[in-house]
């Protein structure tokens, strides 16, 4: 019986001769890198590509090139929270459809990352936790390329439109993790803003439970605003919620609105700024493609936003 060496996979003992290591070298080069020096290293993996070697790791030929195509989605909340999220998850989608494209693959690694990946997105999360490359999402940074939307306009829409319908003691409900949002908001506050309520769960992330619980604070009969303005969506259908729980309505009683118009924003009527996450987390994964393939990626203006009025908003209470 004969052996086809022609078609013969190539083997770790193959590798260590190309290289002129031992194999024990050679398999620590993939396993424990931190044993071996890095030139001898490098040595290995250039061997392990030129003969098509997958070997222990299945990435060999990405690590030879000093790539792992991976990209971390990061923030200051864990995966898990940042998944149920749904602006999170369209940043998400959005993010995984550009890396399909570029041929990078997607970690959710929430508030920290310790593989070794290519490139990290930072979706409202201090960019701090992302070493370069890097894109923020929804946040602002002077140091790093960022992709965000003109909440401020869409904003002044939303407290104009609520000013043209008769309102002039407006809460606002936001969290840390807002930053941006909130400063628009106290610029635009003229005659309308009655006060700026900071909700969030213990990380300061906007959440349906904190929108609910606020809520139910600021909504007491004594002193009720006309309306509540949340600056996510999550914090709006909380309030709506609550509202439900107290036996109120909107607009019947308060006037609700919110900023995202997320996934079931059109099914609670509820009115709101239009945020394009999805197109936002494309268009920082096109950057940080280019980035980290060396190419210039040149800086984008802020995405437009857009009022979407429905049910929930409408004239105060007689």
């Amino acid at each position: 019986m004969t052996v086809d060496r022609a078609r013969r996979q190539p083997t770790l003992r193959d590798v260590a001769h190309r290289a002129g290591v031992s194999i024990w070298t050679a398999s620590n080069a993939f396993s424990n890198p931190h044993r071996v020096a890095d030139a001898t290293r490098q040595r290995v993996l250039r061997a392990a590509v030129e003969l098509d070697y997958s070997g222990p790791h299945p990435s060999a030929r990405t690590l030879a090139l000093g790539r792992s195509r991976l990209v971390a989605l990061v923030s200051d909340v864990d995966a898990a929270r940042q998944i149920a999220d749904p602006a999170g998850v369209l940043v998400a989608q959005g993010l995984t459809a550009a890396c399909d494209r570029a041929g990078l693959s997607v970690v959710l690694a929430g508030a920290s990352c310790d593989l070794p990946v290519d490139g990290h997105v930072v979706f409202r999360g201090d960019s701090a936790l992302a070493r370069p490359p890097a894109v923020v999402v929804d946040a602002q940074d002077d140091a790093k390329p960022c992709v965000s939307a003109d909440s401020a306009t869409g904003l002044r829409d939303l407290l104009d439109h609520l000013r043209e319908r008769g309102h002039r003691r407006v809460a606002v409900l936001t969290s840390p993790a807002l930053r941006g949002r909130t400063a628009a908001v106290e610029r635009l506050a003229s005659g309308v803003v009655a006060a700026v309520h900071v909700s969030g769960d213990e990380a300061g992330w906007p959440t349906r439970q904190a929108g609910n619980t606020t809520a139910r604070r600021i909504l007491a009969p004594e002193d009720r605003p006309t309306a509540v303005v949340a600056l996510d969506d999550a914090l709006a259908l909380g309030v709506l919620e609550a509202l439900h729980q107290m036996g109120l309505a909107a607009p019947r009683d308060v006037s609700v609105a919110g900023v995202g118009d997320i996934p079931g924003a059109d099914l609670a009527g509820l009115t709101t700024v239009m945020v394009p996450y999805r197109p936002m987390g494309e268009l920082a994964g096109e950057i940080l493609a280019a980035r980290i393939e060396g190419r210039d990626a040149p800086a984008v203006p802020a995405l437009p936003t857009g009022l979407v009025v429905r049910a929930s908003a409408g004239p105060p209470p007689a």
